[in-house]
């Protein structure tokens, strides 16, 4: 079976429990997005421990999760704040030759990719005038939507006029003629969106979610790149076929939906 097959098929079994979990909202989305969130961040902490690293993964990981439940836990402050100390206090008593970089790595996991993917559960619950009922539902599904779209116009973009490299020592293969193509692409799409779902969407919305999906979405891409190149891996993981890890996957979108729901909430100020 071809990478393109692969990523298609597991794209058909993964995405309809996604689409109807993030439909329904609630816990149901937030405990998806705090098991994808804990997973990215494993699979950092993985490429850490391959660049001779030793973040503290358990705490990490507990502190990561809590992190991505923030909104919906209302005794979470004071855990974090306790958690947050008692790891560093551990790396006072810790065997280890880096203990900065090992702390540092280690909080570097608990905000990304936990922290920021936490705002994909501030989006979707998203509401207030004037916004209507599921209205934070069609808005986290265009960004989704407009990432994931982005990334697809960008491949085929790519693969039919690319001729200039964009990063060769990041991603050899990604062009800028790919990447222009990814960003036209995604203002396609979240202008279908502002159509046909949420009209309340002015041009200038549309116009900074595209930027948000088609051009921060995909420096995620390229940092992960980067921090894969960094130590010789492939892929950040190997589970979902086609996909590599689910950090491979989650890349743009870590980046390109706290930045949408920054620009909903407090520019465009819908919620």
């Amino acid at each position: 079976m071809s990478n393109l097959s692969q990523r298609l098929l597991t794209a058909a079994v993964l995405a309809p429990i996604a689409l109807a979990l993030t439909w329904l909202g609630g816990w149901g989305l937030a405990l998806l997005v705090a098991v994808a969130a804990v997973i990215s961040q494993a699979e950092l902490y993985a490429l850490m421990r391959q660049a001779e690293m030793r973040p503290f993964i358990p705490l990490g990981l507990i502190l990561g999760l809590l992190v991505v439940l923030h909104s919906r836990l209302n005794w979470v402050d004071p855990v974090l704040v306790i958690g947050g100390i008692a790891l560093l206090v551990m790396f006072i008593f810790r065997k280890t030759d880096k203990p900065l970089e090992d702390a540092a790595g280690t909080v570097l996991g608990v905000f990304y990719p936990a922290f920021l993917l936490s705002f994909a559960i501030v989006l979707r619950d998203a509401d207030g005038f004037p916004l209507m009922e599921m209205d934070g539902f069609w808005l986290m599904t265009g960004v989704l939507v407009g990432v994931w779209g982005a990334d697809t116009f960008a491949y085929f973009a790519g693969r039919a006029f690319g001729r200039t490299k964009l990063l060769p020592t990041v991603s050899p293969k990604k062009t800028w003629e790919g990447a222009i193509g990814g960003f036209i692409g995604a203002l396609v799409i979240i202008t279908v969106f502002k159509v046909f779902a949420v009209p309340l969407l002015t041009w200038l919305d549309v116009a900074a979610l595209g930027l948000c999906c088609g051009v921060a979405g995909p420096l995620g891409d390229l940092l992960v790149s980067r921090f894969k190149r960094s130590v010789g891996a492939k892929d950040s993981g190997t589970w979902l076929p086609g996909h590599g890890g689910l950090l491979d996957r989650l890349d743009a979108a870590i980046i390109a939906v706290p930045l949408a729901t920054l620009y909903l909430d407090h520019v465009a100020q819908l919620f």
